[in-house]
């Protein structure tokens, strides 16, 4: 091997490490925390893979959202929360379109970005103070918790539908 090919080499791998360093959270902590959130997107997904198309537009009641808008609706709330955080702005919602097509491509977005937000944070960062804008101020700890509970509550009404539907619902992979 020559010289250029070996500097070559030896620069592509530190670029590869480099790239798995920074995919990878600084703490332990933050994790299992980007943990939680891959399991969530992955279930989340599957939610909405589960119910066919042509439901996407299904309501259980009158002053429900359809089963794309309360999907949507949990990705517009996983930014709300973690852009409280400082680190950007989710992914803009779509705007009149709950198509299936729609949906899971927002909420693959959303989650990714959910996922790079959790990333980047830090061990401080869990109890440093963040404001929602209304209401008392929370811990980064508080504000993933409550991205968590309100993704998950969500996600179960979607579930709801998918039964209502006649479709069982995919289960949570621990």
């Amino acid at each position: 091997m020559n010289r250029r090919k070996a500097i070559g080499s030896v620069a592509l791998g530190a670029a590869a490490a480099a790239t798995v360093r920074i995919a990878r959270a600084a703490d332990p902590e933050i994790e299992v925390l980007v943990n939680h959130w891959r399991k969530s997107k992955d279930l989340t997904l599957k939610v909405a893979e589960a119910m066919p198309a042509e439901n996407y537009d299904y309501k259980p009641f009158a002053d429900a959202r359809v089963f794309g808008g309360e999907l949507q609706h949990l990705g517009q709330a996983e930014g709300f929360y973690l852009g409280m955080l400082g680190k950007g702005r989710g992914p803009a919602a779509p705007r009149g379109d709950t198509s299936k097509a729609t949906t899971v491509k927002y909420l693959t977005d959303s989650f990714d970005w959910a996922i790079g937000v959790v990333g980047q944070l830090t061990a401080a960062d869990l109890t440093k103070a963040f404001s929602p804008g209304r209401g008392p101020s929370m811990t980064g700890l508080e504000v993933l918790y409550q991205a968590m509970i309100h993704t998950a509550h969500t996600r179960g009404y979607g579930e709801m539908y998918l039964r209502n539907k006649g479709v069982t619902p995919p289960t949570y992979d621990v």
